[in-house]
């Protein structure tokens, strides 16, 4: 092989090996951009989870005030029963 034609062969090699990193690059964007898509959903997503728990929070600590009011209700509703 002269000279000529090797240097031929390594620029062919070069031109394939571009392409395949052209197409490896193109994949990786493409992944790329479709993570960080799942990722503002996920981040959304986790913005909704908190939200929810607040009002959870928020409606247990209701709750355990009117369990508080009924527990006083009921003692006061046994303590006007005795006494009629």
């Amino acid at each position: 092989m002269d000279t000529v034609e090797a240097i031929e062969e390594k620029v062919r090699l070069c031109v394939k090996l571009i392409a395949s990193l052209r197409e490896q690059n193109a994949k990786i964007n493409k992944s790329n951009r479709e993570l960080t898509e799942e990722r503002e959903l996920l981040l959304q997503e986790n913005q909704q989870v908190r939200k929810i728990l607040a009002e959870l929070d928020k409606l247990k600590s209701e709750r355990k005030i009117v369990q508080q009011k009924l527990e006083k209700l009921s003692v006061q509703f046994h303590k006007l029963k005795m006494s009629s």
